[in-house]
């Protein structure tokens, strides 16, 4: 699937195409440990930050991932980190993951207007059926976020992933599909915009 290289704009949000001149400002507000604990990798150095931007770049070139940086309107500064992955033109069904925010924005409506951006985007412009999302199945904060935004619980994936530190991961899976977007744009919708 050939996906555009476009800004996309909340009120609170611009998710930009993440480019190598964006590994200095990730890597400034991406120095807390909290943030890695769940993620496949932990990045503590320039030089692992610079890699993991080379890599998720590397993927977007091979048409797998569309990795985007998070910038938050107000102070047109980088907050963190979100991509597309797992693309299917045949299936019409694509990933939101990788997602990472900056602690100082957890628990404000940045990370749920993200999401009502690339969902958005997923089932109006590039008509997707299914959008899937997946964490570690002890990554409660993530599985209560992600049912926030209305995503579906299917199941858990035994020894999905080997963690970095070598133990397996059972992976919890959820989904929206595309008959379930127009009530979860709705509450998206009332929840970041209207219910503050």
């Amino acid at each position: 699937m050939n996906l555009s290289m476009e800004q996309l704009t909340g009120n609170y949000v611009k998710l930009i195409p993440m480019e190598i001149k964006h590994v200095q400002e990730l890597y400034e507000i991406g120095t807390d440990k909290k943030i890695w604990t769940y993620l496949p990798k932990t990045i503590e150095t320039f030089d692992q930050m610079k890699s993991f931007v080379e890599e998720a770049l590397d993927k977007q070139e091979a048409g797998t991932e569309l990795p985007f940086v998070i910038v938050h309107r107000e102070s047109n500064k980088v907050i963190g980190s979100t991509r597309f992955l797992e693309i299917s033109d045949i299936r019409k069904s694509i990933e939101i993951g990788w997602t990472w925010l900056t602690p100082s924005v957890w628990r404000t409506p940045v990370n749920t207007e993200c999401k009502y951006v690339l969902l958005k985007y997923c089932f109006e412009t590039l008509k997707m059926i299914r959008v899937q999302f997946k964490t570690d199945e002890k990554n409660i904060r993530s599985q209560k976020a992600i049912e926030r935004i209305g995503g579906v619980k299917e199941g858990i994936l035994r020894n999905h992933m080997i963690r970095k530190d070598g133990t397996y991961r059972h992976s919890v899976f959820y989904s929206i599909i595309d008959s379930e977007w127009v009530s979860v744009k709705s509450r998206l919708e009332n929840t970041i915009y209207i219910s503050k």
